[in-house]
This record gives C-alpha cells, structure tokens and sequence, in this order.
C-alpha cells in the first residue's frame, strides 16, 4: 500500500550467500616392490564460514603399510597365503555452520511498540566470535589384511577417532539482548572400536559361493564441554513434559537418556502412605495406588529435576550384517542382512500433548487393581503423578534388531535357447525388500528417522515390497 507513511512500510530483500572453500594438498607415495608402502598427504583448507583469525586449517594424514607374506623368510604354506599389516592417522576438518557466524549479524523482524506506535525492529542475532575455527576430527588405526587358505579373507581394524573443538551453539542469558548464542567450539567427544570382516570365496562343484559378514563394536564419549562444564542443558524434549528427554554429559554417549528411575507401581494406598523422608512426610503426596514410584536419588525427600539419572544409551554397541552371493547353473541368489545391538529406543509414539490420543496394545496390561501390574501405570486423562509426561525407563525399549534387508533369486536362460531368440542374455527374477525383522521393539521400525536420534515419534517405517522382473540384452 503505497499510501502508507514510509515510516510504516516494511520489507525484505535477500541475496543468496555463496559457501567457498580454497583448498591446496600435497601428497607423497612410496612403493619398494609392493612390501613396504607410504602414503603421506597434507591438506590446507579455508573456508568463507571463518573470519581471518582462523580462515584456514592444516590437516595432515598418512599411512604405512608392509606386506609380510613378500618377505623372503616367509614359509611357503598354504595356511596364511597373504598378510598386510597397515596403520593410520589422519586429521580432517569441518564447517558445517551457517554463514557469517563468526560476526554479530543483525536480523529483522524484533518489532514492538513504543508508546502508541508499532515500531519496525532490528537487532542483533548473536554476538561475534572471531575466534571461531576449524572443528577437527583425528583419527588412528591400526589393522591387517590376511587371506586364508586361499578362499577365506580376513580384515581387522581398531580405530580412535577424536573429535576437538565441536562447533554448536553457545548458551548465553538471556539479558544479553540477542535472539541467540554465537557458534563456538565448545566440545570434545571420542569414538573407539574395532571392527572385524571376514569372506568366504570357493566354487564347490556346480555352485559359486560368494559368503561375506562383518561386525563392529563402538563406545562413544563426550570427553569435553568446557573449563568446569560436566554437562549441557537442552537435547530432545518430550510434548507436554517439563524435562529434557536426553542430556550431552562428560563421560557419557552423546544425546544419552536422562530421567527418572522407578521403583515399581504402588499397589495399596498403605504403600503411598509408607514412601515418606525422614520428617516423615510423603515424599509422593500427589501419587495414588497405580502410579509409579520415583526414586529419590538425592535422598532430599522430595521428587524433583535432581533425582534424574542416565537410564539408556541410543548409541549401538554393535553393528553387524552379511551378505550371501550363490550361482548354480543357470540360477542366482543374493542375500543381505544387518542389525545393531546395545542400544534403547524411547518409544514415544503417542502424543503426550492429545489427552485423548490411542495408545498401543501395551496399555491392554495396565494397572487396574492390587497386583495387576507392576510396569504399566493405570490411565488418567490429567496424570497428577507424571507417569506419561515425565521422562524415565517406562518408554524406553531395547533397540536390538536383525533385517533381512534384501532376498532374490533369479535364472537365467541357457545358451541354447538364447541363440535360437537372438538374445544375449535374459535372466527372470522375483527380489524381497525388508523381508522380515527379529526384534522385541514394540514400535514401528526399530530404524527409526526423522532426525529424532534414538526417540520414535511415529515416523513412517521401511516398507516391505516384493519386485518380479525380467532382463533382456540383445
């Protein structure tokens, strides 16, 4: 409306802001007569999202290898018919941020009114970090390449990877004045683990058979937050709930479970009774018979954010999967598997903030009287003692899982008839997706998504699809 006084019109423009990265490296490689190997590499990165005190890292890397088995004293035998052993380290860098985040930005739209007017308003978005750098991640490992008996090969690796100086958002108060905290390098966090291969290629008779199946253990820890800093505020929340679901916390696995212990469900109204501090007040006074009895861990006689403790870990411990390749004559199967293990899953399918939302077939097993229950709560619309709202090990569900992700089996049709059709080769098959799962989880897909990291909010699972078709080369 261009009849309003230019002091009360508002707009916005924008132009897109290019990411630029300049990156030069230099690399050496060393070869004596493929027994003893060299690669050393070294990188020099800048990026436009660092402001000039820190616009470029150096990441170096490198690694050595010897091939035993060339050596001359290797005894001829047909046990171990090829041995590497191999190490590595390597540095490498991150700048997954958002642009200009190492200065104070000003952003639109803090209107407000001043008296009678309604003033247009602009202020700053975060203060300026010019120190702002490179997030960096180290890596060592050490492992070996064997073949064995000429048709089984094994591979082993053991690995740290150190990751220093995280980039995220810094918590600032609020009187400040910003709408945020700057970025920062705020953290530190450790991976280990080792993983192992391990193959089988033979053809017996008529049949190829092509066997391969590995497993990997991790254990990941926070191992720094900041001079006196033991754990950040903030992670995943729950709809309706005043908790934070999962807490960063030296020590422990990044986004671990944080909530409530229980100690059973109250049968008897003598038991609420009997659950009092030592002035002999009721330490759940608000609890009825059904209700979950809290833990109170830091024994002040009253329920409160203080009694939370770590209850689970979304991290898999384990990680494993194989993958079968079989030809008999003219016809061929594929086959691959893989599952996790050692981990939980929230499951948190029903909305907290619908009072009147559905619940899962779980709740058919409720407390509805002396004894019925010890593990399900019984139902409220207004839940005075938290047991659905507030953040604890009810919900929380082991996440162990093993899919045969892909099934199919095909034929293809001998030469003779081939050549009669002028065709070079046609093959038929019929393929499986997400065949079936073995798992105790009661959600949806124990694969949860939807960028929830170990919490299901009901996003939509893999689906299960079955495929026939026929290939023809002419």
């Amino acid at each position: 409306n261009f009849n309003l006084a230019p002091e009360k019109r508002q707009g916005w423009a924008s132009t897109s802001t290019p990411h630029k990265v300049s990156s030069l490296y230099g690399r050496l490689t060393y070869d004596f007569n493929e027994r003893y190997l060299l690669t050393a590499i070294l990188r020099r990165d800048g990026s436009s999202r660092f402001g000039s005190n820190n616009k470029y890292g150096y990441f170096p890397s490198a690694s050595v290898g010897w091939v035993a088995s060339r050596e001359a004293f290797w005894p001829a035998n047909k046990a171990v018919d090829f041995l590497k052993l191999r190490a590595s380290y390597g540095v490498n860098g991150n700048d997954a941020i958002g642009d200009f985040r190492y200065v104070s930005t000003i952003g639109s739209g803090r209107n407000y009114t001043f008296g009678d007017n309604y003033t247009f308003g602009n202020s700053p978005n975060a203060p300026a970090n010019p120190d702002l750098r490179w997030e960096e991640t180290s890596q060592t490992d050490i492992g070996f390449d064997m073949t064995l008996f000429r048709n089984v090969s094994l591979t082993f690796d053991w690995y740290k990877k150190k990751t220093s100086g995280i980039l995220q958002t810094i918590q600032i108060p609020g009187y400040v004045g910003a709408s945020g905290g700057p970025v920062g390098n705020v953290a530190d966090m450790e991976n280990t683990g080792y993983e192992l291969e391990l193959g089988y290629n033979r053809m017996i008779g008529d049949v190829r058979l092509n066997v391969k199946g590995n497993v990997s253990h991790l254990q990941n820890r926070v191992t720094f937050l900041g001079q006196g800093k033991a754990f950040l505020e903030g992670g995943a929340a729950l709809q309706s709930s005043q908790y934070n679901l999962t807490r960063i916390a030296v020590g422990h696995a990044i986004g671990s479970f944080y909530g409530f212990e229980q100690l059973g469900i109250f049968q008897t109204q003598a038991e609420v009774d009997a659950y009092r501090n030592k002035n002999g007040q009721l330490i759940q006074p608000g609890a009825r018979p059904g209700d979950f009895k809290w833990a109170d861990l830091d024994t002040n006689g009253v329920i409160n954010a203080s009694d939370r403790t770590f209850i689970g870990d979304p991290t898999p411990d384990w990680s494993y999967g194989f993958n079968v390749n079989a030809a008999y004559k003219g016809f061929d199967l594929t086959v691959f598997g893989q599952g996790a293990a050692g981990n939980q899953i929230y499951n948190a399918l029903r909305r907290l903030d619908i009072p009147t939302a559905n619940w899962t077939t779980k709740a058919l097993n409720r407390w509805t009287g002396t004894g019925t229950s010890n593990d399900f709560p019984r139902m409220t619309i207004d839940d005075p003692n938290k047991n659905y709202s507030s953040p604890s090990s009810f919900l929380l569900e082991n996440g162990d899982y093993f899919r045969i992700k892909m099934l199919q089996i095909g034929y293809s049709l001998p030469r003779t008839l081939l050549n009669r059709a002028h065709f070079q080769n046609v093959r038929v098959y019929v393929s499986a997706n997400n065949l079936v799962t073995f798992t105790k989880y009661t959600g949806y897909d124990p694969e949860i998504g939807g960028g929830s990291y170990g919490i299901d909010r009901g996003f939509y699972p893999q689906a299960k699809s079955f495929t026939a078709g026929i290939n023809l080369t002419f």
